[in-house]
């Protein structure tokens, strides 16, 4: 190899056992030299002893499932029959080899992987070489980001080389990057003169100057010099053209036979070489390739054919006249009966016209894509079935199918431009409606919440209309998030008209409806329902997501914590893709609720960083609330106003004002903690109207305490009277102990101080309040200050204690050092808190240490979350000299000892 020497030890340095997480990310144009380097990492590490598993990736195979992890997995895939039973189950479903009809478990089947490769590498250090990774399927790629996250401790590494010279999403952006430059001019006159037939004076000046250092150009536009006597003057072309051009005229060439047999290959990529063969004309033999090889543009091996560069695949396939490709794409097709996805491909990228054959055979593979839990994959197959389907109603269907796998896995813009075509299509009238509803689910999603309501009940529905079940949970979410009244008033006749048809009453649609439009009226009667249904066997992931949104909203938080993990575990790869992150950030929302910060910030950091880069929806944005929260709360307030500035300039145009509360929310608790009582104060007041009603008739009863302590502290107290007035009159009997806690806080800091002691202590004596231990802690230090300020010292001391110790267990900052100056002033001797040695580690070393203290093995925690045994055993290794243990049995002690635990 000429040059790269200081490419070669950045490579080596980033995959040695030494570094944190051996892994590298190659980028560069095409033919600059990724694959070589690639190679040659691969050739020294076999060398070294080290077992490699290489994948390369290609644009034939993108649409089908998890093809390129099976070719990765192959050579070691019959050591599945030792994982786990759940992971190898997960693992042969992903695969199509399992008995099992559901889908698969995505992250069991991820952790089958991790695990696979873990035993792999224990007999000796393991690599993973993937090549042209921009073209390996979707599933694929989220499995790779997966094991990305997971290699610390682990004596595996993983070399990603892909075209382009941004890091793509699915690789987590902590994997190190090489930008692959161009050969610098000395190096490329070295590999210039070290050609065959090398060019010399203006030929060669000339390839110099047309190749830019790129090495594929340098040896080919020799190659072409050579054979041509000179290049073609033409203007200039980018590389990636010319190396095509410079290809196709080699193929040119070649014997007829050897060219048709080159576009089956360039057309079946993939595929095996039988297949290929079966493809050719009847009794074509196998040194057909014999020309192609000898001209170095292929490489056939007993059960493949390799092109040399996937520009030669390219450039054969986009020379050939479209009736050639139709021609081999069906001999293709015919080929490949035992494989009925490829199969469906291949009759796609032969059809010139609507054929509801091909179209049906596109939708099966995507059904199999989907029991295969490859949503990605069934979406292109979804979207090119509906293309070929003769029938608008199915064509209807298809898009709007294809448009709700859209944004199951995230792309909510993909899934806006299908739900717009499937509204253009003149169908039934029922169907009509419901695409209707569900645009207005994808206008809500992108934060348009006037319109989607529009779409969802047209101003033609009457008032006391019907509504349908399917139509409804989507008109009362929008409900929720936009908090606008009309909307509310409108569809609350419509539920009613609805009634008990059927016994439906107890179905999860029909309590989702009843609770999100009227929490306070219904929350008793729904509540009564949810312990039967949130643990009925079977649930699917859409009930899991709308029962664990309802119990957030109904203050059955860890109801929620538990719902809504299964369907977007912090841990998972694609947690902030499911229904376009906002089902993140419900999650992460109950785990803020709960006490469970580092969890909840885990949840949510990925997905507000899309929202500040721009990428901008009602789940991205509901994260940067979260965060600005956490931020508030664990003593960056200055972060949170940024975030929360960020939030409020999208939210409040766009009447979205469940997050706009938040966001609100958030900002007062930063002002607080800087000592900003008047914008505090008005931030909360915001959530009020003139005449103290809540602005979003949910959300906004919930910050009544807070503004009450705002407004005594600046001469506002009639104010706030009045908003818990009307709040209590809005809550009436319907309020959960959570509320109930929050309503007589507010009663008491509102209190003349005679009265104040009495609302405290009744607020206290309900343990349920415990569940919300932020809020708990706020109530037991103003009873603390309330008691110190009427001279009960010694209990003012205890609750002061209490408060300290929760906030020191939260890490709320600014709240803990306000309790310890009570203390003080209470005549307690207080050391400032020492930071706590726990929560010093990250969140998911957090995590690890305390399933090790409950009695978990390295297997069973890693099976919670989603890691190796081999990694767990580095976090707990990494983590005792911190916590100042030596044995596993001490962590039980180390966690009975946090504050707060």
């Amino acid at each position: 190899m000429i040059g790269r020497q200081e490419e070669r030890a950045f490579i080596a340095a980033a995959l040695s056992p030494r570094a944190a997480t051996a892994s590298l990310l190659l980028l560069g144009e095409p033919g600059v030299g990724k694959t070589l380097l690639l190679d040659a990492t691969v050739a020294d590490a076999v060398r070294e002893g080290t077992r490699v598993l290489r994948v390369r990736g290609n644009a034939a195979e993108a649409e089908l499932a998890f093809a390129g992890l099976h070719q990765l997995l192959l050579p070691v895939l019959d050591g599945a029959d030792v994982l786990p039973a759940r992971q190898r189950a997960a693992l042969l479903a992903a695969f199509g080899l399992g008995d099992d009809p559901a889908p698969p478990d995505l992250m069991m089947m991820s952790l089958a992987v991790l695990t696979l490769a873990s035993q792999t590498a224990s007999t000796g250090r393991l690599l993973l070489a993937v090549d042209d990774a921009q073209w390996l399927d979707h599933g694929s790629r989220q499995v790779l980001g997966f094991l990305a996250r997971r290699l610390a401790g682990e004596p595996i590494g993983l070399l990603v080389a892909a075209r382009g010279t941004h890091h793509p999403d699915w690789l987590d952006p902590s994997v190190p990057l090489l930008v692959v430059p161009p050969l610098p001019p000395a190096e490329a006159e070295e590999l210039l003169s070290a050609q065959p037939h090398p060019p010399a004076g203006p030929i060669r000046r000339h390839v110099l100057a047309t190749a830019a250092g790129n090495p594929l150009a340098l040896v080919e536009l020799a190659r072409s010099a050579a054979r041509d006597g000179g290049l073609p003057a033409t203007a200039p072309v980018p590389v990636t053209d010319l190396l095509e051009r410079t290809f196709a005229a080699r193929v040119d060439e070649l014997p007829a036979a050897t060219r048709e047999a080159l576009l089956v290959a360039a057309a079946a990529e993939g595929a095996g070489l039988s297949d290929v063969q079966a493809a050719l004309e009847p009794g074509s033999p196998v040194d057909v390739w014999q020309p192609a090889e000898r001209a170095g543009l292929v490489r056939v091996h007993a059960d493949r054919v390799d092109f040399h560069h996937p520009l030669v695949r390219s450039a054969i396939y986009g020379a050939a006249p479209f009736a050639e490709r139709r021609r081999v794409h069906l001999a293709l097709a015919e080929a490949l009966g035992a494989d009925p996805d490829r199969r469906a491909w291949q009759l796609s990228a032969a059809a010139v016209a609507p054929d509801a054959a091909v179209s049906t055979a596109l939708e099966d593979a995507a059904t199999r894509a989907m029991g295969r839990g490859a949503v990605a994959e069934a979406l292109a197959a979804l979207e090119r079935s509906a293309q070929l389907n003769p029938s608008a109603d199915e064509r209807t269907r298809l898009l709007a199918t294809a448009a709700y796998a859209a944004i199951v896995v995230g792309d909510v813009d993909r899934a806006e431009r299908l739900a717009a075509r499937a509204s253009r299509s003149d169908g039934d009238p029922e169907a009509t409606r419901w695409i209707s509803a569900f645009c207005g689910l994808v206008e809500m999603l992108m934060l348009r919440m006037e319109r989607a309501f529009c779409l969802v009940v047209p101003d033609g529905l009457p008032g006391a209309e019907r509504i349908d079940e399917g139509v409804s949970t989507i008109a009362t979410g929008i409900v929720y998030h936009s908090g606008i009244p009309a909307q509310r008033e409108r569809i609350r006749p419509m539920l009613a008209a609805r009634g008990d048809d059927g016994g439906t009453a107890a179905h999860p649609f029909h309590l989702w409806d009843l609770g999100a439009t009227d929490p306070y009226r219904y929350g008793n009667t729904v509540r009564g329902h949810l312990p039967a249904l949130t643990t009925a066997p079977g649930l699917l992931p859409t009930l899991k997501h709308t029962l664990g949104v309802l119990s957030m909203l109904l203050d059955e938080t860890e109801t929620a914590v538990s719902l809504l993990g299964e369907v977007v575990n912090p841990q998972w790869e694609d947690a902030a893709d499911f229904h376009a992150g906002t089902t993140a950030a419900d999650l992460a929302l109950a785990n803020l609720d709960a006490g469970r910060w580092a969890d909840a910030r885990l949840g949510v950091e990925r997905l507000a960083g899309r929202f500040l880069d721009g990428r901008r929806n009602l789940g991205s944005v509901r994260a940067l609330a979260v965060l600005a929260t956490l931020c508030a709360l664990t003593g960056e307030p200055g972060a949170a106003l940024r975030h929360t500035t960020a939030v409020l300039a999208v939210t409040e145009p766009a009447h979205a004002l469940a997050t706009t509360v938040r966001a609100r929310r958030a900002a007062a608790f930063a002002a607080m903690a800087l000592g900003d009582h008047a914008s505090a104060h008005r931030h909360l007041a915001a959530l009020f109207d003139g005449s103290g009603a809540p602005l979003h008739y949910h959300l906004s009863c919930y910050a009544v305490a807070d503004l009450a302590a705002a407004a005594v502290l600046t001469g506002h107290a009639g104010e706030a009277r009045t908003a818990l007035e009307r709040v209590t009159a809005e809550v009436g009997d319907g309020a959960s102990p959570r509320l109930r806690q929050i309503l007589l806080r507010a009663a008491a800091l509102l209190a003349e101080p005679a009265g104040a002691g009495a609302l405290f202590a009744e607020a206290l004596e309900d343990p349920a309040g415990q569940r919300w231990p932020f809020e708990r802690g706020q109530l037991w230090l103003e009873y603390g200050e309330w008691l110190r300020r009427q001279r009960r010292i010694a209990e003012a001391r205890a609750a002061l204690t209490k408060a300290r110790e929760v906030f020191d267990g939260l890490g709320a900052v600014h709240w803990g050092a306000r309790a310890e100056a009570e203390l003080r002033a209470a005549g307690v001797a207080v050391e400032s808190a020492r930071p706590s040695a726990l929560r010093s580690l990250t969140p998911q070393r957090q995590r690890i240490v305390r399933l090790a203290a409950q009695g978990l093995t390295n297997r069973e925690i890693g099976e919670r979350l989603f890691l190796s045994p081999r990694t767990v055993g580095t976090h707990l290794y990494q983590a005792f000299p911190v916590l100042g243990v030596t044995a596993r049995s001490q962590l039980r002690d180390v966690v009975a000892q946090e504050p707060g635990d």
